[in-house]
């Protein structure tokens, strides 16, 4: 699935890097496991198989990307911004990396059309004016 910005579900997400609320993501190839009973030959060894929903992590604390959600079906279902390496090492040189661009997405306050996008809200790149996506103000982000 992908939505006007480009932005797919994280189980759709190519593996690689990927942003989600301004944070640097990395989905792998691997998929979460869970405990799916006692093994056959012993009762005290627990047997794990993996699930279909991805394994993500956040590239800046290594730690397991949640999204805010506590399941792994909730995650799947987040929508995030994939990104080539290219792409962030020559952004991370320059400051923030601007999700969106285009010629119908004009701020309201400075004109810039350089828009970070989060999950509820775009902020404008030059200004820091922000708009709540569930606004009508907000439609021209998604034009």
């Amino acid at each position: 699935m992908t939505d006007p910005l480009g932005r797919v579900t994280l189980a759709d997400c190519p593996p690689g890097p990927f942003l989600f609320d301004g944070e640097l993501c990395f989905k792998t190839e691997y998929r979460a496991m869970v405990a799916s009973g006692p093994v056959v030959d012993s009762p005290t060894s627990v047997r794990f198989v993996t699930t279909r929903y991805p394994d993500a992590y956040c590239m800046a604390t290594g730690e397991m990307f949640w999204g805010g959600t506590t399941k792994h079906r909730d995650r799947a279902k987040l929508l995030v911004m994939p990104v080539t390496l290219p792409i962030v090492a020559a952004q991370s040189t320059r400051g923030p990396l601007f999700l969106y661009t285009g010629p119908m997405t004009a701020c309201p306050g400075c004109g810039s059309t350089a828009w970070l996008v989060g999950r509820q809200s775009a902020e404008c790149g030059r200004c820091g004016t922000a708009l709540d996506l569930a606004t009508p103000q907000a439609s021209q982000v998604y034009a």
